[in-house]
């Protein structure tokens, strides 16, 4: 176990359902542990070496905190620039997951053109000009734009039915295979004009970064959240059961966008008190927020909320969709557990024990 820690999910099964699932994070707060104290050079350097995953994101979210902390908001061309940075690290998130981890889900081996295409997205944006094309023939068998046009569930469903790319297996393979207990609340969309309504201050609550709450209870972030407006998602989200299949749409629909080149704002900063910064990121895994308060020249308080935190919530999205579902037996719950993880996406490593009480 790194630096990153790791999530536990133990899940107890009686009498063919889920009767108590239980959360854990070994995560540590590296905002309290490791930022504070530190001077705004330092932190800039620090925080992208710090997370492995998301780096760019991270990256972003701490430099306009700290311009905020200034009392030097950020101009339109360093959003944009800003917004483009976390911009295409979703595109290299997302194209992987759906390049390489996809055919791997169904016990498949990737197929040549599938890791050419993969090569093409870690490169993004300085790609070559057919990139965006490439990879949505290698992701979606058609053009962005064309997969885009496919917004009723009924020609989601005929896409899905013939298979022709390992995207499309997948979400086949998810439709009967979704959870059944009680969603938790969306986090509304970005602009995220709401934070400041939630966000304790810095170095108040801090237990807050571990177990956020919007409107004093658990909430989803991530594709699902900016996508909950786009009109085959939100048909599939009346009427699904759960949501495992939904959130690996979105992040196909977000992707598509963004391969055809929409430019959405990605990363913006909050209104705060003298020498305090707050910075919102749309990032690969959903809202990120980066807190700080200066004094002296030095992070006095620093809280970083990360979606990780808010989607793997001990009271949250995990247990909520988990308890009470029907399961075979302890392997069945274990795999179902699985898969809803992996839809959620974490950002660290976890380990999932399912006994059979």
């Amino acid at each position: 176990m790194g630096l990153e820690g790791e999530l536990r999910v133990h899940v107890w099964l009686r009498d063919g359902r889920i009767t108590r699932v239980q959360l854990q994070s070994t995560r540590p707060d590296v905002a309290a542990t490791l930022l504070q104290g530190r001077s705004p050079q330092e932190l800039t350097t620090a925080v992208p070496r710090l997370f492995a995953i998301c780096g760019a994101s991270q990256g972003v979210a701490c430099r306009l905190a700290l311009a905020g902390a200034a009392g030097q908001p950020p101009d339109a061309a360093m959003l944009s620039s800003c917004s483009a940075e976390v911009t295409a690290e979703i595109v290299r998130e997302s194209s992987r997951r759906a390049l390489l981890d996809a055919p791997r889900h169904l016990g498949e081996r990737p197929s040549d053109a599938a890791v050419q295409a993969a090569r093409i997205a870690m490169q993004w944006p300085r790609s070559s000009p057919d990139a965006p094309s490439t990879l949505a023939l290698a992701i979606f068998g058609m053009p962005a734009d064309e997969w885009m046009a496919l917004d009723t569930p009924a020609a989601l469903a005929g896409w899905v039915s013939a298979g022709h790319t390992a995207t499309a297996r997948e979400l086949q393979r998810l439709a009967d295979d979704d959870c059944c207990g009680q969603p938790v609340a969306l986090l509304p969309p970005t602009p995220p004009g709401h934070v400041p309504d939630w966000l304790p201050e810095p170095g108040n609550d801090p237990g807050f970064a571990h177990r956020p709450l919007w409107c004093g209870r658990p909430a989803e972030t991530g594709a699902l959240t900016r996508l909950q407006a786009d009109p085959l998602v939100a048909a599939l989200l009346r009427a699904a059961a759960g949501r495992v299949r939904v959130r690996h749409l979105a992040r196909l629909r977000e992707l598509a966008q963004l391969l055809g080149g929409a430019q959405p704002l990605r990363a913006g900063v909050l209104d705060a008190a003298a020498g305090a910064g707050i910075a919102w990121v749309e990032g690969p895994r959903g809202l990120l927020v980066h807190q700080i308060r200066l004094t002296a020249g030095r992070a006095q308080a620093y809280r970083i909320v990360a979606p990780t935190e808010w989607n793997f919530h001990p009271e949250g999205a995990v247990p909520m969709a988990l308890q009470g579902a029907p399961v075979a037996d302890a392997a069945d719950a274990r795999h179902r557990a699985e898969r809803l993880i992996n839809s959620l996406d974490p950002c660290v490593t976890c380990q999932v024990e399912a006994v059979d009480a």
